[in-house]
């Protein structure tokens, strides 16, 4: 049996303690302040335990310790906005200096953005972003826009061109899924006519075990389907056991938005041949870096480079998007060139 992806393990609110990783200090982002205490500098994900927030916090606690400031990583094992919202509130009452909040409804956290910037904090979306909310700036992994063309172009690929595709995403609200997946739709009917894009079906709080029922409902209402996308890390391994069970690997073909520690062991049974991400620990640090930028404000350059994740980071003042880098296509080549 595959293994849960979600772990049981409940993490703190509180700030972690930082780790060694490979990244080294930038010495252009090494500042201090007139205060003697460290600016803190929060993150709420949509959910924690799974790999892929996991690194986008060891990357959080890499740029704390080479800035001298504090990272706090505060979330819950279920993806619930108004989960999320009582984390920001514990923030806003613990007077952090920056808040980041990876959005799973806008409609929910749009006010408690609100809240942290009348409380003098500075409030900030990373990961995925609420554009129609009052946040300062939004710390994006990769072009929307091209995460979906390029997820859709690689499932083509796989596919030849044509046939049938499943799409089974988190949760409903999520702005960057549904992001997503539209860059999907319009790329597949400008550029792949003779693809067809079925409705696509979500889950509850993004579950692995409503992902697998949601598979295995498409495969058995089309006999015919060629492919299925995972748009959300924790729900492609509940995509790929259902074309597993079936005795279908390979023939159904599995592509979707996985870290490599999600997506190996399918890559090795043969299930999937790609997954399209960004590096999640980059991410995490650029998080922190952004925040703490903010907090003693310096203005971001149209573009910095920032030594310790190798970056060329672009910010665009009319959208107040941050913008780590291209897409990442995760294969079976290189998936074990990555620990997260």
């Amino acid at each position: 049996m595959k293994k849960e992806l979600v772990s049981m393990l409940l993490v703190s609110a509180m700030a972690f303690s930082c780790v060694t990783t490979s990244y080294a200090a930038d010495a252009s982002t090494e500042q201090s302040t007139e205060s003697d205490d460290k600016i803190q500098v929060a993150f709420v994900p949509q959910l924690i335990g799974i790999p892929y927030f996991t690194a986008m916090d060891e990357g959080g606690q890499q740029a704390a310790k080479d800035l001298g400031c504090e990272w706090i990583y505060s979330g819950d094992t279920t993806a619930s906005a108004d989960l999320q919202v009582t984390q920001i509130d514990s923030l806003i009452r613990r007077g952090v200096d920056a808040l980041s909040l990876s959005v799973l409804d806008s409609s929910s956290t749009n006010p408690s953005i609100k809240k942290a910037q009348d409380a003098g904090i500075i409030a900030y979306t990373s990961d995925s972003d609420a554009p129609d909310s009052s946040r300062d700036f939004y710390v994006a992994q990769a072009d929307d826009v091209k995460l979906g063309e390029t997820l859709m172009e690689e499932l083509a690929k796989e596919i030849g061109g044509k046939g049938k595709v499943g799409i089974v995403s988190g949760v409903a609200t999520a702005t960057n899924l549904n992001t997503w997946i539209k860059a999907m739709q319009d790329y597949a009917a400008k550029n792949y006519p003779d693809i067809e894009i079925l409705d696509v079906k979500y889950t509850t709080n993004g579950s692995s075990e409503e992902a697998l029922q949601q598979a295995q409902d498409l495969m058995t209402a089309n006999p015919d389907l060629k492919g299925l996308v995972g748009v959300a890390s924790s729900t492609i391994p509940g995509v790929c056991q259902a074309v597993d069970q079936a005795g279908l690997a390979g023939k159904v073909k599995v592509i979707g938005y996985g870290s490599p520690a999600t997506v190996k062991e399918y890559m090795e049974d043969g299930i999937m041949e790609a997954s399209i991400l960004w590096d999640a620990k980059k991410l995490g640090y650029l998080t922190c870096w952004a925040g703490y930028q903010a907090a003693v404000g310096n203005d971001f350059e149209a573009t910095q480079h920032i030594d310790a994740i190798d970056a060329d980071v672009t910010y665009d003042k009319n959208t107040k998007r941050l913008l780590l880098g291209d897409p990442l296509v995760i294969t079976p080549d290189n998936v074990n060139d990555y620990d997260f």
